[in-house]
């Protein structure tokens, strides 16, 4: 699998493919909180909302393409607050159901690791919905759950479900925080 991190400018070449991914991913239950989504043109649509992002730096997509074209997809979000510096989230990893326990996701992971300690995110989080194989995928790769919370995510059935908090800390933040002065 070739991993590549798109921009602005490269995403639309592969909207087509990410669209098709996300789908998947919705036929295939991997991802409830997507119901929402009912064909390829509305999951593009949400690949195209990402060009702002992209374009000012706030968010990294990747994807992982086998000779087949895109097999898999994963964001950061880098927090741009000022108290926020350290940390970004872990959003969206898909894995195509033909690809699923090869080990894309976990290369994928693996690299958006990388490129955030390179940016000085020393603290990643993410949520994902309670009681899916997702928890174990993260808890295997190193992430350590900061607990539920209830009522999250609304489900195309029409209920809301909890969703589950992970962290990793890639590095610890050396540089100490003082409190404000009341």
């Amino acid at each position: 699998m070739k991993i590549m991190m798109l921009t602005a400018a490269t995403l639309p070449v592969y909207r087509s493919q990410l669209a098709e991914l996300l789908m998947d991913a919705v036929i295939h239950n991997a991802l409830t909180d997507y119901q929402p989504i009912q064909n390829r043109e509305e999951a593009a649509t949400y690949f195209h909302s990402l060009r702002d992002g992209l374009a000012k730096g706030e968010r990294l997509l990747w994807v992982g393409c086998d000779q087949n074209g895109v097999v898999a997809s994963i964001q950061l979000e880098i927090c741009t607050r000022p108290d926020g510096r350290n940390r970004a989230e872990v959003q969206q990893l898909l894995v195509h159901s033909r690809a699923r326990r090869k080990g894309a996701g976990k290369r994928l992971l693996a690299v958006l690791e990388q490129e955030a300690m390179q940016r000085q995110r020393g603290l990643l989080y993410l949520d994902t919905l309670a009681g899916t194989a997702a928890e174990a995928f993260y808890r295997a790769q190193g992430y350590s759950c900061l607990g539920e919370l209830p009522d999250y995510a609304c489900l195309a059935e029409g209920y809301y479900c909890p969703a589950v908090i992970y962290y990793k800390r890639l590095f610890r933040v050396n540089q100490v925080v003082r409190p404000i002065a009341s």
